[in-house]
């Protein structure tokens, strides 16, 4: 790590990479501020008790819970949760085909940060099932 390189608190990081995957240009230093101010943390980047009541931010970290899978991948917090689906064999969230096209088409276009070659090759394999072109 680079001395001059700040650690952002984790809400802070998931609230950044939302606004990115929804077009927003934002720095990290503004959402932190932003976010005290709307007192959805303190300065130590905690949530406050107002940010925990009203359900901006869970304090349960339970697996099975989407909101918590949401929270730490932010990049699917658009998707209305219909779109999940929780695997318990492998014990892990799914998303459904309309929502993974969607984030590797955003991910391609650089709407989303993710591996744009992976992206690519997932777009290929699902149009290679179906009609829809995109590359």
């Amino acid at each position: 790590m680079h001395d001059n390189q700040i650690i952002y608190p984790a809400l802070v990081e998931q609230s950044y990479a939302f606004l990115l995957s929804k077009g927003i240009k934002v720095s990290k230093d503004m959402v932190y501020r932003q976010m005290i101010k709307a007192n959805m943390i303190d300065q130590n980047g905690q949530p406050t008790q107002k940010a925990i009541e009203t359900g901006l931010v869970s304090t349960t970290n339970d697996p099975h819970s989407l909101a918590v899978f949401k929270a730490q991948n932010p990049l699917f917090l658009p998707y209305d949760d219909h779109h999940f689906k929780w695997l318990p064999d492998i014990r892990a969230w799914a998303a459904d085909e309309e929502v993974t096209r969607d984030v590797a088409k955003r991910i391609v276009d650089g709407r989303a940060i993710g591996n744009q070659q992976q992206a690519r090759a997932l777009l290929k394999r699902l149009n290679s099932q179906g009609n829809d072109r995109y590359e």
